[in-house]
């Protein structure tokens, strides 16, 4: 039953009846986002109060921060393949740590997140240029022992850390001895701001802001953070050497990367970074003006519209 409900949310049907001026509009509304976190409360407080003992292996809660469209999702795929870990698509996790969820019933709703995620083949940009991040014969949306639990919403969780700084300290509360790990994945500025001009139509001014002031508050949390507490990845080289970067990822949150598993994720992955800047007509002063800000974040050191 499950399987079809998802498959009809999914569906080109729902998501264009979705995308409609009014039910849009509710959907986006306080009131409707309200209620679908009582729901989800009553829900995932019900599962935790009938499985106390389902988790009490887990030894490291993950979360990403960085811009939107900088390659999270396909990270965190491909984490999510892996036998030991649950890395959920979406969930906006912090928004739950601020509606008061208890640590379990933030672990069911990613658990089951990351199942429905794997039902709709773990297709990311849908409305640009779809690509599947789904790794056969491995492990997304299950387990065999889970270790490792998380989520890989970036963009509204560095908006929401640019608001409440002390959600991780929160976090960290709510998670009660679990330790947090925060990956960064960085990807050129010109790609992800290509793509909000066009998915979001913004335009370039609106689209520059946005993604710089995303980059003041990551240079906050860059100070803040211990290298045991934060992995930064760039796309471009994930993309180059996939099993070395998710072998150190691994390391970093406390599991084993086999072979077989690094090999079956290499294996779904394109054979060069994906370009998007050149989806816009980008003319010489905008690029101009995202190579100046680029020298003032450590962190984009190197990336250039050429590069």
């Amino acid at each position: 039953m499950e399987q079809k409900w998802v498959a009809f949310i999914d569906s080109n049907r729902y998501r264009s009846f979705a995308r409609g001026k009014l039910v849009s509009r509710i959907f986006k509304s306080n009131v409707y986002r309200s209620l679908n976190s009582y729901r989800r409360y009553a829900i995932t407080n019900y599962k935790a109060n009938r499985s106390k003992d389902l988790f009490q292996e887990i030894g490291s809660f993950c979360f990403f921060i960085g811009q939107t469209k900088s390659g999270c999702s396909m990270v965190g795929g491909l984490l999510d393949a892996h036998p030991n870990m649950i890395i959920s698509d979406e969930v906006d996790v912090l928004q739950y740590v601020t509606a008061g969820f208890s640590r379990e019933q933030l672990f069911h709703l990613l658990l089951h997140t990351s199942k429905r995620e794997m039902m709709k083949g773990r297709v990311t940009a849908r409305r640009l240029d779809p690509y599947s991040f789904l790794v056969p014969d491995q492990w997304q949306g299950r387990y065999s022992q889970l270790l490792t639990i998380g989520d890989s919403t970036a963009g509204i969780s560095t908006q929401r850390l640019a608001k409440h700084p002390d959600l991780i300290e929160k976090l960290e509360m709510v998670m009660d001895g679990i330790p947090v790990k925060i990956i960064q994945v960085i990807r050129n500025p010109f790609d992800p701001i290509s793509i909000m001009m066009i998915r979001g139509k913004r335009s370039f001014e609106n689209a520059l802001n946005h993604y710089f002031e995303d980059c003041e508050t990551l240079g906050k949390l860059r100070r803040d953070l211990n290298h045991e507490t934060l992995y930064s990845v760039r796309y471009e080289d994930f993309v180059s050497s996939p099993a070395t970067i998710l072998a150190n990822l691994c390391v970093f949150l406390g599991v084993e990367a086999t072979e077989d598993y690094l090999e079956s994720c290499q294996r779904v992955m394109s054979d060069a970074p994906e370009q998007s800047r050149h989806l816009v007509e980008w003319e010489s002063q905008w690029i101009a003006q995202v190579e100046a800000y680029i020298d003032r974040y450590d962190f984009l050191m190197g990336y250039s519209y050429l590069n």
